[in-house]
């Protein structure tokens, strides 16, 4: 009966299994009534909860950074400075790193202010300061050359295999790039320095008066975080950066968080563009963030797709006592983020390559170790697990002489055995019709017959006489030769009679 019960329960997992490839919808990517309103030529959204992929389009192609560099720059600073509450005078030197006049973006720093190293940061991050950049590199590394080692070091640390960062400032440079990924990878690094952080969910910056200065306000480029701007804001924007070059479109990198779930945005290469038929041209950098966000708190929660107890696959298992079919569950329970329709029953469970034994032997515990599996969801992996034994299955005593016998039969010493006895088999049978051949020959005698040569040698018998010689059957018997000792004679004459008559 057990054995049955262990049947159904498998045929029941692979009908699940199939329903689920069937009844799957497509995967995030897939999501038409989202992503085809998705304008942008590159954008990545991910979780920061568990790192899983959202949404996802030429996110590998390399392009223009813009002034994400900045961002990296800020951080080279942030690693280097231990006290960023220690106050920095600005020098004329410290100026002349960069450019600084007309038409580029600057906080107005003046020859002999002082300001705090974490307010530059914070003028680098969120309004992106030339100025507050130079002093930054100066203090550190003296050379825009010496501080832009730095920062490929630290991209190398990160594993930013794809970003090549040749100016600074982030302008438009041959042989500078970077992609959407990479972007994204920086960021979850970036984002745990607290100084960071901060600053990058500022809105405004706020530069104090000095002696030379008014107090001043400088305010981020991130039109998500202004609710005064419907087309962009979104209420769960935690930070963000907004950058743009001729070369790199409209780019920006969000954060967002709402009910316990949190999410990065990286969109790059967008356009402005008039998307509601209205006066005014929308940036789609933007529009194709809120839209993903809008997506997302709409549609993906943390679902429990494996649990304890759960029969999520069956396999053989050899000389079980009372069942050859071994249960496989979750070993703990598994949570990951999927649409709201995804459930336990809606997913496949396949076991990895190579993890699950060609031959499972009895006995096994509950809760032993069998194997891995990826939990899949519209041929997506949601996640990868330990599957482990549902129950103790003992070992049977019929089945341990047979698994024995079996263990023995297909060990390797024994096949070897088997082949040496085969080869030697054969051998022998070899040698034996190889002497059967041999004696036969011996026994053979070649009778050679008369050669045409030795015919036609022999006199041609005379015609004539051949016709005129009566027949052996018609000859008269010979006569005996007269004499007085006939017995003798008669046996003499008998004998040379025979013997000529045997050489005619």
């Amino acid at each position: 009966m057990k054995r049955y019960i262990s049947f159904f329960i498998a045929l029941l997992t692979i009908l699940i299994s199939i329903s689920s490839v069937f009844s799957a919808s497509a995967n995030f990517n897939s999501e038409k009534d989202v992503v085809s309103k998705l304008k942008s030529y590159a954008y990545y959204m991910i979780s920061l909860d568990d790192e899983s992929e959202i949404f996802s389009k030429n996110e590998d192609k390399k392009l223009a950074p813009a002034a994400f560099n900045k961002l990296i720059a800020a951080v080279v600073a942030i690693e280097e400075w231990k006290d960023l509450d220690e106050k920095i005078k600005i020098t004329k030197e410290s100026l002349s790193v960069f450019p600084t006049g007309y038409g580029i973006r600057n906080a107005a720093l003046k020859e002999g202010e002082t300001y705090t190293k974490r307010k530059l940061i914070d003028c680098l991050i969120v309004y992106s300061a030339n100025d507050a950049e130079s002093v930054i590199v100066f203090n550190i590394a003296g050379t825009k050359e010496a501080y832009l080692t730095k920062v490929k070091q630290l991209l190398s640390k990160i594993g930013c295999k794809d970003t090549n960062v040749v100016d600074l400032l982030g302008f438009d440079a041959e042989g500078q790039y970077t992609t959407a990924k990479d972007v994204s990878t920086f960021l979850k690094y970036a984002l745990k320095y607290p100084a960071f952080s901060e600053a990058f969910s500022k809105q405004t910056v706020t530069m104090p008066a000095t002696q030379k200065n008014a107090e001043r306000t400088y305010q981020s480029g991130n039109k998500m975080m202004n609710y005064a701007i419907s087309d962009y804001y979104h209420s769960s924007v935690t930070g963000g950066k907004y950058t743009s070059t001729e070369e790199a479109g409209e780019c920006i990198a969000v954060t967002t968080s709402k009910d316990g779930y949190s999410y990065l945005a990286v969109v790059m290469k967008g356009k402005l563009e008039n998307i509601d038929s209205d006066s005014s041209f929308e940036n789609t950098c933007m529009t194709d963030a809120k839209a993903m966000i809008n997506w997302v708190y709409k549609n993906i929660f943390f679902k429990v797709v494996a649990s304890p107890g759960q029969i999520v696959y069956s396999t053989q298992i050899q000389a079980g006592k009372g069942t050859d079919t071994l249960s496989l569950t979750a070993e703990k329970e598994v949570s990951v983020l999927a649409p709201s329709k995804v459930s336990s029953y809606s997913v496949l469970v396949e076991p990895v390559a190579g993890t699950l034994p060609e031959k499972i032997k009895a006995p096994v515990k509950k809760g032993d170790i069998i194997c891995q599996a990826n939990i899949i969801y519209a041929n997506e992996t949601l996640a990868t697990i330990n599957l482990v034994a549902s129950e103790d299955i003992g070992l049977s005593f019929a089945g341990l002489i047979i698994s024995t016998v079996s263990s023995v039969l297909m060990s390797k010493i024994f096949i070897a055995f088997e082949i040496i006895v085969i080869v030697l088999l054969l051998g022998f049978l070899l040698i034996r019709v190889y002497n059967t051949l041999k004696k036969k020959e011996k026994r053979i005698k070649v009778v050679p017959s008369d050669s045409p040569q030795k015919r036609s040698a022999q006199p041609a018998r005379s015609t004539k006489q051949s016709s005129t010689r009566p027949a052996q059957s018609q000859r008269r018997p010979a006569q005996p030769p007269k004499g007085n000792d006939t017995s003798s004679n008669y046996k003499k004459y008998n004998q040379n009679t025979q013997s000529n008559y045997i050489k005619r």
